[in-house]
């Protein structure tokens, strides 16, 4: 069982890790054109989950998420860095990554454009 729920997180943060570029992604061209990368890696550096609270601090991603959610995205990188080191996750820690992708995935419905 611990190496099934250690795959299935790791399965789900990369979806909300995908979701979350998503969200960003359409908001930033929204304001900033093409050139948001630019302002993404001049604010926040490389690293998704080192930043998500500087990241959704810019302007144009400001109403996205309120400050509880932004704290439970920001736990992941403490999920994160205890899957890099291949240790047991708790079921806590990963019914915290459903939870997370569940609210990452409503939140791209409302505000992306059905594709």
């Amino acid at each position: 069982m611990g190496k099934e729920l250690l795959f299935k997180s790791y399965m789900l943060l990369f979806e909300i890790e995908i979701t979350l570029v998503n969200i960003i992604e359409h908001k930033m061209i929204t304001q900033y054109g093409r050139l948001w990368r630019q302002v993404f890696f001049a604010e926040c550096g490389t690293d998704l989950y080192d930043n998500l609270l500087l990241l959704f601090r810019l302007n144009p991603l400001r109403t996205i998420f309120t400050d509880h959610e932004l704290h439970d995205l920001c736990t992941l990188a403490d999920i994160k860095n205890v899957l890099k080191q291949l240790s047991p996750i708790s079921q806590d820690d990963f019914d915290h990554l459903n939870h997370i992708f569940q609210n990452v995935t409503k939140k791209k419905a409302l505000l992306l454009p059905i594709q």
